[in-house]
Order: structure tokens, then sequence, then C-alpha cells
């Protein structure tokens, strides 16, 4: 009996171990990305300067500083596009806060004289990334990102990216909207 008793009380005491702390929720956002990237592997850069880039971005938010994104963009001139998903973490808690993350996925590289059939721009590329996200807790946010990437087609090729994106955030718990049957 006294066995039942103290695991009794040890399962009632468990049951209300995570009372008063908030619950986290994910939430996703989504929206739109521009930038520019400049080539510096050496055969790349001496065909282009450099190219645009406009993407389709997500991000879901899986833990409070920790998100899953993924981006599937054009890059003109020149008909290029890229898949890519990863990871970000944020490092600070505040309303501007930092954040360094890396990508994976599959891109073509933009068509010119270095690169000009398919099979020699197309391949898997990697890229590591920081930057700032502006009024992160808010349904609409922005994001600064300054990337390196690597595409790995018929040659290496490398290039420092800069992106502005705009992220909408309609599933973000504690919205409310406003109730006007009253």
């Amino acid at each position: 009996m006294k066995k039942f008793i103290i695991a009794f009380c040890a399962l009632a005491a468990l049951s209300f171990a995570g009372e008063g702390r908030p619950v986290y929720n994910p939430f996703v956002s989504y929206g739109m990305e521009i930038g520019v990237v400049k080539p510096l592997s050496d055969s790349w850069e001496s065909e282009r300067t450099a190219f645009g880039n406009v993407n389709f971005i997500g991000n879901f938010q899986v833990l409070p500083y920790t998100s899953v994104t993924g981006d599937v963009g054009y890059s003109f001139p020149g008909n290029g596009f890229d898949a890519k998903v990863g990871l970000q973490q944020l490092l600070l808690p505040t309303d501007i806060a930092p954040f360094v993350g890396g990508m994976a996925g599959v891109q073509a590289i933009p068509e010119d004289d270095f690169a000009n059939s398919f099979g020699k721009r197309i391949g898997p590329t990697v890229e590591a990334n920081a930057g700032f996200y502006f009024f992160r807790e808010s349904w609409i946010s922005l994001r600064l990102k300054g990337s390196y990437q690597w595409t790995f087609a018929d040659e290496i090729n490398h290039g420092f990216g800069v992106s502005l994106g705009i992220l909408f955030a309609n599933s973000r718990p504690g919205l409310k909207a406003i109730d006007v049957s009253k």
C-alpha cells in the first residue's frame, strides 16, 4: 500500500509540473525574397559580374528559435533556378534578431558562355547564411540575409549573395480575428 501511495503522489506531482509555463506553438510564415549574387569562381566570374534572384520562401518555426526553411527561386538573366531546404537558428530573443543557417538542394546556374548547356549548369548546391530578422514576433517580418553558396555542376561555382525578403505569418499563434457578431 505504501508503494501505491508513493506512486500516486509522484504521478500527481508530475501532472502539475508544467503548470504555469507558456506553451510554444509552431507557426509557418511565407513570402518573397529578392537578391543579387556575385560569382567568385574564376571561370564563372569572367562571364558574369552578377545576377538577380527572386525566391518564394517558407519558414516553419518548429522551436522558439529554430526553424526549417525552404526556397524555390529563379535567377536572371540566363534562366537559372534553385530549390533548397535548410535550418535556421535565431541567436537572440529580440525583435531584431540575428540568425545563422545552412541550406542544401539543387541549382541550375544562369546560362552564359561558361555554362551554355543544361548539363553543365545544374548540380547539387549548399549554402551558409547569416543575417537579421526584423519584427520576428509580428505577422509581417523582414529578413536581410547574406549567403555564400557552392554549386557542384560541371565545375564548382561559388559566390556571395545578399537578399531581402518579406514573410507573412498568417498562422501565427495569438493572432485573433475581430469578432463582429456582437
